[in-house]
């Protein structure tokens, strides 16, 4: 696995580094729980650990979770619980340095949770993180003049100025339209404009799926149904009408009051 030990040649490594990733029933660090356990764990000599585990999360795995990772509940039925590997994975996981895509804002965090149930305190507040996510954010800017220069091979002169946006945001959709044969198909724009999204009741991400049911996403009410919010804190909800919230998040918040729930 050449590509793979290159890591320990690129940068120095005074731990271990964990290289890893978790599939879950779910968005919420609170609610959800960990169904598959994927790690590469680099030695500072160049060694390499590698495993993947699948758990048996003692819940019900959503259909919204279902469609993104295709694991059923079927498929983890018989698997152990994170309970039962809980001491050999903080073995693994202990004292490192951790690495992935997304996992500063999402993975560490879920799987801290999910030591903290098992009755072990993984602490990685002092440890060194590589999100690849982060630094393909930080290094390969979405801007429009960063787009311009990819698909236009040329500098965006005038960037800010309205009209000369604009002029740049149309060469750059003729090349694109161009490029991708499929972006000539409506129905394939609208598939991916609302791809990343589908999770989630509204554009705003107020509100996400949660086995057919709206949830919160934000508030003192975060992981709570908004079924259950609008019988037993309607004032939270009339709070929200009157607030600096978007209409669509307004519009939720009125039809609840109403008896009328999202429907997926």
């Amino acid at each position: 696995m050449p590509k793979i030990k290159k890591i320990s040649e690129l940068i120095s490594l005074a731990k271990p580094l964990v290289i890893f990733d978790l599939e879950t029933t779910g968005l919420s660090v609170n609610l959800d729980r960990i169904i598959e356990v994927a790690y590469l764990k680099i030695m500072p000599d160049g060694k390499i650990i590698k495993n993947d585990l699948l758990l048996n999360p003692e819940m019900k795995i959503p259909d919204e979770a279902f469609a993104v990772h295709g694991i059923s509940d079927d498929k983890v039925k018989d698997q152990p619980t994170f309970k039962d590997k809980a001491e050999e994975l903080y073995e693994v996981f202990s004292d490192c340095s951790y690495s992935g895509f997304n996992v500063f804002n999402y993975d560490l965090p879920m799987l801290k949770r999910e030591f903290l149930r098992a009755g072990l305190d993984f602490n990685y507040a002092n440890a060194k993180i590589i999100d690849a996510k982060v630094i393909y954010h930080h290094m390969e800017p979405r801007t429009l003049s960063a787009a311009y220069k990819f698909y236009c091979k040329k500098e965006h002169i005038g960037a800010h100025n309205a009209l000369a946006d604009v002029e740049a945001t149309a060469k750059i959709l003729s090349k694109q339209l161009e490029k991708y044969e499929e972006t000539r198909d409506w129905d394939f724009i609208y598939k991916i404009h609302h791809l990343l999204d589908d999770r989630f009741v509204d554009t705003d991400r107020k509100f996400y799926w949660r086995s057919g049911e709206a949830y919160f996403a934000f508030s003192k009410h975060k992981d709570r149904p908004l079924a259950e919010i609008a019988e037993k804190d309607r004032g939270f909800l009339e709070w929200i009408i009157g607030a600096d919230f978007s209409e669509e998040t307004k519009e939720i918040a009125r039809k609840a009051l109403n008896g009328e729930l999202p429907k997926k």
